[in-house]
């Protein structure tokens, strides 16, 4: 108790320097919060994509012909059969469109939009933790029979027909007539694989793309996302979907056609850092500019904090000195030194992460939701910062900058704890 009485009797005979020391510290924890946290929508654990650490990712196909040229596209069904048909290790996979289509929708009300529409096979509900509120999933039998059934988000449900539980109501998508079965939560659409407005069954004739070649029946327009049964099977299923492709490379050559090796199917965080079909992303670069960015943020904001720390010191050398000649010793006014920036740490930190949450909350919009509109018509958010928070990250930035203040304030405590008190009280500096 005598020590936060020391401490705040010091913090107030030099207020600025004492606030400023701890509204940069709060700021440099905010902002490296705020830099991490957008990392995490892109990597991390968020629903409804939870189980992000198990999944594998088949974006596409890239082929080369041996007479040259090359070609890129997505899988229809026959290349999906043939790479991934009676796999062994995955939990399940599941056939979907890995880019979501721009669709005319009109509702039982006349309401006319355009949505947001991502065809599935029923294995896609059991990757994505979609939350369900009213309804459910179209089955495995709905697929096979090209039922004309459609799941809808919570908003998109409530402006097509007024109401949020639209279970059993008929719309029109594409000027076709489909029953709703089920409402999920909406979706962010910073969640690239299970973000949508609406779902519909994949049909057979969705997996064919012609361009003119011998291996056209094996471009279409599908993606493949893959689910280990843990984490740690992750490697022996990605082995397994690679050995797949002696076979069909030996498949396609009687074309003269042979599959180019860019390192699918993918993680999480390769398919963050991907930039072309033909090119294997860079993970490595990617985490170095991010942990540069991170670098930089807490590099300035620790030359003043340090800066600030000296200053504050060495303009208390007159009060050492009197202390020293009342017969406080060394250690008791190093200590005390130290304390104090603890303390300086720890409220700013709590302030930090206080700003965290207010930023993230006030501007969600600029730093993790870039609204997409097709025809007028804006995608609602679900993504909040309390799902993105890392404690982890934060104690690692609290302590940090803590270790920042203890470099700068130790030598300069030392320096004052063994300054004469006659010269420290008459304002000698050596």
């Amino acid at each position: 108790m005598k020590f936060i009485k020391q401490i705040i009797y010091d913090l107030r005979t030099q207020p600025v320097i004492g606030t400023v020391s701890i509204i940069g510290t709060a700021l440099a924890i905010m902002l490296v919060m705020v830099v991490m946290m957008i990392r995490q929508i892109n990597v991390a654990a968020v629903a409804p994509e939870s189980n992000r650490d198990r999944l594998l990712y088949e974006y596409g196909l890239s082929m080369e012909c041996d007479e040259g040229g090359s070609g890129s596209s997505k899988l229809s069904l026959k290349a999906i059969d043939k790479l991934y048909g009676d796999l062994k290790t995955p939990e399940v996979v599941s056939i979907l469109n890995s880019d979501f289509e721009a669709v005319d929708v009109i509702g039982e009300n006349g309401v006319a939009i355009v949505a947001d529409m991502r065809f599935s096979d029923e294995n896609m509900w059991k990757i994505f933790d979609h939350k369900f509120l009213y309804g459910a999933p179209y089955s495995e039998a709905d697929v096979k029979n090209n039922n004309k059934v459609v799941v809808l988000t919570e908003s998109l449900a409530r402006k097509l027909t007024g109401n949020p539980d639209a279970v059993g109501k008929n719309i029109l998508i594409k000027q076709y007539p489909y029953k709703v079965i089920g409402v999920v939560r909406d979706v962010s659409p910073l969640m690239g694989w299970s973000y949508a407005q609406l779902w519909t069954p994949v049909h057979p004739d969705n997996g064919s793309i012609s361009f003119g070649s011998e291996v056209d029946q094996y471009w279409g327009n599908l993606s493949v996302v893959s689910m280990a049964k843990t984490p740690e099977d992750v490697p022996a299923m990605r082995q397994e979907i690679l050995s797949r492709n002696a076979s069909f490379n030996n498949e396609i050559k009687e074309f003269g056609w042979r599959r180019v090796d860019t390192g699918f199917p993918y993680v999480q965080e390769e398919v963050h850092a991907l930039r072309g079909t033909n090119t294997t992303p860079d993970v490595d670069s990617e985490r170095m500019i991010h942990y540069i960015l991170v670098a930089i943020i807490l590099l300035v904001p620790a030359i003043n904090l340090s800066s600030m720390t000296q200053s504050r010191l060495r303009q208390r050398r007159h009060e050492v000195g009197v202390r020293r000649a009342f017969g406080a010793t060394k250690s008791s006014i190093m200590r005390s030194i130290l304390v104090e920036n603890l303390f300086v740490t720890v409220i700013g930190g709590l302030i930090g992460l206080v700003l965290t949450f207010v930023v993230s909350y006030m501007f969600t919009s600029l730093f993790y939701e870039p609204v997409f509109s097709w025809g007028g018509y804006s995608v609602e958010m679900s993504l909040n910062a309390s799902m993105l928070f890392s404690w982890s990250i934060f104690g690692w930035a609290l302590l940090f900058c803590f270790v920042l203040n203890l470099l700068s304030a130790g030598i300069p405590s030392w320096r004052a704890a063994h300054v004469n008190p006659v010269e420290a009280i008459n304002g000698i500096n050596k």
